[in-house]
């Protein structure tokens, strides 16, 4: 199978997963090409003819050109990574181009009142979220990797008093949406783009804290303020390392994927996340009995390699379409090579042989 797959053309936390995906995917035996969105052409999917065209992000994919796959008889999905944060770019036009689309919160299923959408959550890649051995640098007793929003403030400085006395990592930017305690300034670190770098700091904190994002503050793409119920990907990240994370309990969903005190350890707030705090770093060995299992969790239920199939698996119910070639009409026209696509008409040939 012949899998054309679109990154999200940005950088950081999306090139991360992007290279998860590709990699993924060729592990499962498909021939892969990726390509950026903003290189996408109607030229590049006739030549590559694909089975599948898969989005992932999708907010600089322009929707002709999924149509246009379509037309050809290409199955489209896309994947959403951002719900609920930017679901006012998703609604409407984006998620209508595509025969399948899977988003990583539940809440938002409902949002795009169309039978083919479906809640998939985050996962972990097991060649890149592993134990490693890292060094003095790397290492604190506790550790949270992601930007300073403003419910982060809130319990990261209440926690001031003890976190002044422990060796302590923010990484990411932690000033923009409120103010950090003066005390804590000493442990920001800037923001790492470098996903291999961020593996380090995960292995090397015996705690990683992992509060999640408020739905609408700072405010988003969510002017409807859709709820969120399902886990960041930092979550399968951390366990894939084998990590110890202490999450809040705004993300329900998190829950069924792994067993609480056993796998992950949750906080209900600012008081009992201090307690839990220093409670484990007592115990060391507990710490990594509870990572070890997270991990095991973690590969045995939640890898790229188990949500693709999942894709994949959907795909495969879906009818099959005619891969007729697709001529435009007159109004159409070429530049360099390449079709210029300025109307929704087609006419279609009788289909051209494929390999």
């Amino acid at each position: 199978m012949r899998v054309l797959f679109v990154d999200s053309g940005a950088m950081g936390f999306h090139y991360r997963y992007a290279y998860d995906i590709f990699i993924t995917l060729r592990k499962l035996g498909y021939k892969v090409r990726q390509i950026s969105p903003q290189r996408l052409s109607s030229r590049i999917i006739k030549e590559f003819q694909p089975d599948v065209l898969l989005v992932a992000h999708g907010n600089r994919t322009a929707p002709e050109q999924v149509r246009y796959a379509r037309a050809l008889g290409v199955k489209t999905v896309l994947w959403l990574v951002e719900d609920p944060y930017e679901i006012d770019l998703h609604r409407g036009e984006m998620v209508e181009a595509y025969d399948l689309v899977f988003t990583n919160e539940r809440q938002a299923v409902a949002e795009y009142k169309r039978a083919q959408v479906f809640y998939l959550p985050w996962c972990c890649n097991p060649e890149v979220h592993r134990q490693l051995s890292v060094g003095e640098e790397y290492q604190s007793d506790l550790c949270f990797v992601g930007m300073g929003f403003p419910n982060r403030l809130k319990v990261i400085n209440s926690l001031a008093p003890l976190l002044k006395r422990l060796k302590v990592k923010l990484i990411g930017e932690w000033n923009r949406w409120g103010k950090l305690d003066p005390v804590l300034q000493q442990f920001v670190l800037p923001v790492v783009n470098d996903f291999y770098e961020v593996q380090k700091y995960f292995n090397g904190a015996k705690i990683n804290l992992n509060i999640h994002r408020d739905p609408v503050n700072p405010p988003s793409g969510n002017s409807k303020g859709v709820g969120a119920t399902s886990p960041n990907d930092r979550a399968f990240a951390l366990a894939g390392c084998g990590a110890f994370q202490i999450a809040d309990r705004t993300r329900p969903d998190l829950f069924e994927c792994f067993q609480t005190d056993k796998e992950i350890v949750f906080f209900s707030n600012a008081d009992d996340l201090a307690w839990k705090i220093e409670c484990f770093l007592s115990k060391p060995e507990l710490l990594k009995k509870i990572g070890k299992a997270a991990q095991k969790r973690a590969y045995l239920y939640h890898t790229f390699q188990h949500r693709l199939k999942e894709v994949f698996a959907k795909l495969g119910g879906l009818p099959k379409r005619s891969n007729a070639q697709v001529v435009r009409k007159p109004v159409a026209f070429y530049f360099n090579n390449e079709y210029i696509l300025k109307d929704e008409v087609w006419t279609f040939q009788k289909p051209s042989s494929r390999r």
